[in-house]
């Protein structure tokens, strides 16, 4: 190194020593700061960087250290924030990132992986119709009283399977609609595997008539968990969309067989004709007709394609177009 440039690197030193910060030495010395550095990086071991250092306030005392050093190994798993609590219990207050800036020194830093949340990993992996069913019910007005809409609906297409309008909601609304639920998709058969039902705990689901009626049929009854209403989360999703693009809209149903006939028409056109975001946009009634994603997927693989040969087809087209309307102005 220059005998100039060590000799404004003592000056720096000197200058630091006395309280005054890096930033304010170079610019009175008309010096910029990525020359400065790149000076005492040319300095080998950055000797005069570290002699320069000037402790402040910001800086660890040998005790601070010590202390962070001592909680660290009583704890191993500690981590900084961790460990700033612990010193806040003694009275004494480190930032965060000073311990994490002193740990990183000693290379006391582990990598951090959060664990998974098991609350919200699913307890089913429905890969055909007909292999879980969802059933929840949810509050409608007819003729200014509460009624309800309970419903059935397939886990796998998001199909509505069945639903129907009552007063309250008892044990045997829940058996009837799953029964009507297998007669619809053909399970009534003695060799027929019946779909495990979701729901949650409301007494009409663990009452002894439902529980009964399960094992008789040889089906299974699978409970939410308390507080969890993601474990019945399409069941949910389906009454959210319901109740803004019917329920809510019409308010108050003149008689219960209006409400019927006006829900009816509703999951009708949601079955056949509504986009489902999660099913890539097609309606629910395709999806469970189908019963296979992977040929599902390959038939929206094949529009895909198609309309993007298309797409070139009209470019291709209008590009030519163009050139001969221009052929023939230009003449």
């Amino acid at each position: 190194m220059k005998p100039q440039k060590q000799e404004i690197l003592e000056y720096v030193g000197q200058q630091r020593q006395e309280g005054r910060s890096v930033s304010e030495i170079i610019k009175g010395l008309e010096l910029s700061r990525a020359s400065y550095y790149r000076w005492v990086d040319e300095d080998g071991k950055n000797a005069s960087a570290v002699e320069v250092r000037n402790p402040s306030a910001r800086c660890l005392t040998p005790e601070e250290q010590r202390r962070i050093d001592e909680v660290k190994a009583a704890h191993p798993e500690y981590r900084h924030r961790r460990i700033q609590g612990e010193l806040l219990k003694e009275g004494l207050y480190l930032s965060a990132s000073s311990i994490y800036g002193h740990l990183l020194e000693r290379g006391q830093v582990e990598p951090y992986e959060r664990r998974p949340n098991p609350l919200k990993e699913p307890r089913y992996e429905v890969w055909q119709r007909n292999l879980m069913w969802g059933s929840d019910w949810t509050k409608l007005l007819i003729g200014g009283l509460r009624w309800y809409l309970i419903s059935l609906i397939d886990f796998y297409s998001r199909l509505l399977i069945a639903f129907d309008v009552v007063s309250s909601v008892h044990a045997g609304h829940v058996t009837r609609l799953y029964q009507r639920g297998l007669e619809l998709e053909n399970l009534t058969g003695k060799g027929s595997r019946k779909p495990e039902l979701r729901v949650d705990r409301g007494s009409p689901n663990t009452s002894w008539i439902t529980r009964e009626f399960f094992e008789t049929l040889g089906a299974e009854l699978s409970y939410a968990r308390v507080r969890r209403p993601t474990d019945n989360a399409i069941t949910e999703r389906f009454y959210g969309t319901i109740k803004q693009e019917e329920i809510y809209l019409v308010g108050n149903y003149p008689d219960r067989q209006s409400a019927v006939e006006e829900i009816t028409a509703y999951t009708r056109k949601y079955n056949m004709e509504r986009p489902h975001q999660a099913l890539w946009n097609l309606p629910p009634a395709r999806v469970h007709a189908l019963n296979n994603k992977t040929k599902l997927l390959e038939e929206l693989a094949e529009i895909k394609r198609q309309t993007w040969e298309n797409r070139k087809k009209y470019w291709k087209n209008h590009k030519t177009s163009d050139s001969q309307n221009f052929l023939l102005l230009s003449h």
